[in-house]
């Protein structure tokens, strides 16, 4: 039987992180995906600050064959029923990648024995060590581990096959993107989010290497094909979209844990990084806290290995400050002063406008929020007492599920 000092499961930004944190401490990492690598990932591409910084120290620069034009982006463009569309600056530029060759890039340069089209399958945990059944292109084998780092997504398979009750209740999100040719009157340099009723909680838009990027996250109560053909006739009345023809669609499930304020570390001597874990910044940003677990999580096992510290115990204090700024993101009263990993700075975002134009659009973002996402159950009262939580005593009661 094969035998490693860590199985990485995903070979995403988080699982890279953690496989090149035990590859640099000497340990004899597998890292595993269960697709074909490279492959294509549902996500806008955009690299914040905090993780061009980790990247550019833990793994080099990124290939220029990685990066779309534009080049950079900019900031926000938030669209208002009443004011029309909104710029936001952020004051240091956000790269832009194709997720595809981004990532590939990371888990080659991991350090690790890097196998794609194998999955996992079960394990069977003990004081010891961990066995683990994975699949490789249709066929079991068996590998013995010391530990395990999940960073298999938003809807982790280690998390369904060994800790299922984390999902218990869970409300999915599907989020969907199309890229199509054609034209429209957008700024190709923003991100843009539609705080329109009628589309679902996240409409978007950006432009990369000339492609037209349309996507939507589609919560329970809602049809997606509705959904869609609203927004894509939106778009042509109000920003002038042409559509000559449609590329490709890419597509993923998230969790909503993170506003659910739903936490799951790990169990044993399985550690959980990223989305697996249930890290999210609002408007789905999940590559830079991705990136800053896994590498905690292979910090946490390798202070494990040399006597210092439990890995799990201590790997849930060095990831804490990543869950309360997950959690800022998602509080009305916070989101303007964090950014991904609270990083970098950003101008306040209505400071041009005046009292009554600043309650006026407030007001709409408040009601947009509330209709959009209201349909998950439970997330508007968790919202609101992690606000008032927060607001009274400075800090959160997070809900880490043991």
């Amino acid at each position: 039987m094969e035998q490693y000092d860590v199985l990485v499961v995903g070979a995403g930004p988080s699982g890279s992180a953690a496989a090149r944190k035990c590859t640099d401490g000497g340990l004899k990492t597998l890292q595993i995906d269960k697709q074909k690598l490279p492959r294509r990932k549902a996500c806008s591409g955009i690299i914040a600050n905090v993780t061009q910084n980790y990247v550019f120290t833990n793994f080099g620069p990124i290939p220029d064959s990685a990066y779309g034009t534009p080049y950079v982006s900019k900031g926000m463009a938030m669209h208002f029923p009443s004011f029309g569309t909104i710029f936001s600056d952020c004051d240091c530029y956000n790269l832009y990648v194709w997720r595809d060759k981004f990532d590939y890039f990371l888990a080659e340069n991991s350090g690790a024995k890097l196998e794609d089209q194998t999955s996992f399958v079960s394990l069977k945990h003990n004081e010891k060590d961990i066995e683990v059944t994975v699949k490789h292109k249709g066929k079991k084998r068996n590998i013995r581990t010391k530990y395990l780092i999940g960073a298999d997504g938003g809807r982790s398979k280690v998390i369904l096959r060994y800790a299922p009750e984390v999902y218990s209740g869970m409300q999915w999100v599907w989020a969907c993107q199309k890229y199509f040719e054609g034209t429209i009157d957008a700024n190709e340099y923003y991100l843009y989010w539609f705080l329109e009723k009628g589309f679902g909680p996240m409409p978007w838009l950006n432009i990369k290497d000339g492609q037209i990027i349309i996507g939507l996250a589609h919560l329970p109560g809602y049809k997606f094909s509705a959904l869609y053909a609203n927004l894509i006739d939106y778009l042509k009345k109000n920003l002038g979209l042409k559509i000559k023809r449609e590329l490709t669609t890419e597509g993923c499930y998230a969790n909503t844990m993170t506003p659910m304020n739903r936490f799951f570390p790990g169990r044993g001597r399985v550690l959980m990084a990223g989305d697996a874990m249930g890290l999210q910044h609002q408007g789905g940003e999940g590559i830079s806290c991705g990136m800053i677990s896994g590498g905690y999580a292979g910090q946490a096992i390798l202070e494990d290995i040399k006597g210092k510290a439990e890995a799990l115990p201590l790997y849930k204090k060095l990831v804490m400050p990543e869950i309360e700024t997950c959690l800022d993101q998602f509080n009305p009263l916070r989101m303007t002063k964090t950014t991904a990993s609270g990083s970098y700075r950003q101008p306040p975002f209505l400071r041009n406008f005046n009292f009554f134009q600043k309650t006026k659009m407030l007001g709409e973002a408040m009601s947009f929020v509330g209709s959009e996402f209201g349909v998950v159950k439970g997330m508007l009262p968790v919202l609101l007492k992690n606000t008032v939580r927060r607001s009274i005593t400075g800090k959160y009661k997070i809900g880490i599920v043991e």
